[in-house]
């Protein structure tokens, strides 16, 4: 009798079936995917945003290397390649710009009224640089 009564609780345990296992399972790999496919698109607005930033930096301080050197330096991107003299940056994926060159003078001057664009396609973004002749400054517009 004990044993009658053993294998009945045993058949009566309430416990997930493997289908209701699949089914929390393909839940919690969907929204798990949901969530690093937005942190992917973030961190790809990031590096762009990023970028952005190194870019400006990097032209004020070639300017300013420029004039405190009292040497003409030339700051050129192409080949996905930020360069100046011995200091360079990598272009990230994330971010699309033509092959430009801008010189600056012993003064730190610049004597082109160049327009610098830098496109951020997953932002859809477009960045413009009007370079100032002779002062080396440049107006940003973002569309």
């Amino acid at each position: 009798m004990i044993r009658i009564k053993m294998k009945n609780e045993i058949l009566m345990t309430k416990a997930f079936t493997l289908l209701e296992s699949l089914l929390v399972l393909l839940i919690i790999s969907f929204i798990t995917t949901l969530f690093s496919l937005e942190i992917i698109q973030t961190i790809h607005l990031f590096k762009g945003e990023l970028f952005v930033l190194q870019f400006e930096n990097f032209y004020k301080r070639s300017q300013e290397d420029a004039a405190l050197l009292q040497k003409s330096e030339s700051l050129v991107a192409k080949n996905q390649e930020l360069i100046c003299e011995d200091r360079s940056i990598t272009i990230p994926k994330e971010v699309a710009v033509k092959d430009f060159t801008v010189k600056f003078d012993d003064k730190g001057e610049n004597s082109s009224l160049q327009k610098l664009t830098i496109s951020l396609p997953y932002e859809k973004k477009f960045i413009t640089y009007q370079l100032e002749i002779g002062s080396g400054k440049f107006k940003k517009k973002i569309s």
